[in-house]
């Protein structure tokens, strides 16, 4: 398991610096208005990809040990196809989806839903090193399309990300199709009413959490456009862009984590995971938060241009939440590996209250600078509760939580064994 995390660390460093450099891309070639017309086409396609996971998301990685394979395919598949059309016809309707990108978010949701529903698929049987190729090769071919138009043609439109995207999308759905195809075995789809309704059961609540989680991390990117305008939404999605990068070792543990938790179905053995990881999740976390608050605010106008000044400041707005939420993360996927998604669609909604109540105050006063501080506010109260509720459903004692010597020469003899395939715990 270890050499599992440390593969997929690795992979979402190199992911997070392709991603970086996109980040600086964009904003050089296209400014920041266009950048925040970006994040919301991604934002819409993310708010779809929600709808989708009902159905294609965290259940498959739960079932896929317990369900023959084809009768958990069928069912997602078709309904990454119609919510994809529904929530984009919802979305244009409400004025989500910028002017003239609406058949564009479609196709893009379609193709999102359907590499999603495969690396499900994937991630229950364990495949952790497929989906980190995978992941690197849509990264990198998104990075080299925006190249490719930036550098040798003249175009500056937001149509170029649109392009980088189809070709990144494509990429990852062909991929993640042809490794999954070998499987799936015909058999006879009899019974299909109780699998759906087994989806559902654990998929409701766990992407009721996703759903509430994301308008916790996006639902100041509207607030901000409705009243300050897209160029500030462009200096504000790229400090969250940048803050969020933090969350590169905790969130390769939870996947592990999540797999493993999923298979393994023993509670002494998730608590220990948990604590464990959580812990090497939050330290490398702070680590990182330290350095980039120790960077200058004259290094992202340099890096970014002068459009971007503010973005240190809105760093530093997000940083104590982002800590926090690398707690939540690790927290989420025991809940989610337990079967007991609710509790963190509880938390999430808990932090989605906060998020609502204090954009609404802290957005008209303190501009960009008010959008973090409510998005730390949100994401440390989500924490609190998953913790309270940590406690309790583990019987583990607040001093658990301290980073103990055994702990550390765990670790380190994990990394020393890596050969031996051992896993955590055995």
């Amino acid at each position: 398991m270890f050499r599992k995390i440390l593969g997929t660390v690795f992979t979402r460093i190199v992911a997070a610096a392709l991603m970086l450099a996109i980040v600086v891309l964009n904003a050089r070639y296209l400014g920041a208005e266009k950048v925040g017309v970006v994040s919301l086409i991604i934002l819409a396609v993310t708010i779809v990809q929600l709808v989708n996971n009902f159905i294609g998301g965290a259940a498959l990685v739960y079932l896929v040990p317990r369900i023959p394979l084809l009768k958990l395919f069928v069912p997602a598949y078709l309904w990454g196809g119609i919510a994809s059309l529904l929530c984009t016809v919802i979305l244009y309707v409400v004025e989500a989806i910028p002017q003239g990108f609406f058949l564009h978010v479609l196709i893009l949701s379609a193709l999102h839903s359907l590499f999603t529903v495969n690396t499900m698929i994937l991630l229950g049987k364990e495949r952790i090193r497929a989906i980190n190729v995978l992941t690197i090769l849509q990264v990198a071919s998104l990075i080299a399309v925006l190249l490719l138009f930036f550098l040798f043609t003249q175009n500056r439109e937001v149509m170029v990300y649109v392009y980088a995207m189809y070709v990144s999308y494509t990429v990852m759905f062909l991929g993640s199709f042809f490794l999954i195809s070998g499987q799936l075995q015909r058999i006879e789809l009899t019974g299909m009413k109780r699998v759906i309704r087994e989806i559902l059961a654990f998929g409701s609540w766990a992407q009721a959490a996703n759903i509430f989680q994301l308008f916790n991390y996006r639902l100041s990117y509207y607030f901000i456009e409705h009243m300050i305008g897209k160029a500030a939404l462009g200096v504000y999605s790229t400090g969250v862009q940048l803050s969020e990068g933090v969350w590169i070792v905790p969130q390769s543990i939870s996947m592990v984590q999540l797999s493993r938790i999923s298979n393994e179905k023993r509670m002494d053995y998730a608590v220990k995971v948990t604590l464990a990881f959580s812990k090497a999740g939050v330290l490398a976390s702070l680590v990182i938060v330290g350095v980039l608050l120790l960077l200058p605010a004259g290094f992202f106008v340099f890096v970014f241009g002068p459009e971007f000044s503010e973005v240190k400041p809105v760093i530093i707005s997000l940083a104590v939440g982002i800590i926090a939420l690398s707690f939540s993360i690790l927290l989420s996927a025991f809940f989610s590996g337990m079967g007991k998604p609710v509790h963190s669609a509880m938390a999430s909604g808990i932090g989605l209250l906060f998020t609502i109540g204090l954009s609404l105050w802290l957005i008209p006063v303190y501009g960009i600078i008010g959008a973090g501080m409510a998005a730390s506010a949100a994401y440390t109260a989500a924490t609190i509760y998953q913790i309270i509720l940590f406690v309790v459903i583990a019987k583990v004692k607040v001093r658990d939580f301290l980073i103990r010597k055994e702990e550390v020469r765990m670790l380190l003899s994990e990394l020393k064994g890596l050969g031996g395939g051992r896993k955590l715990g055995n």
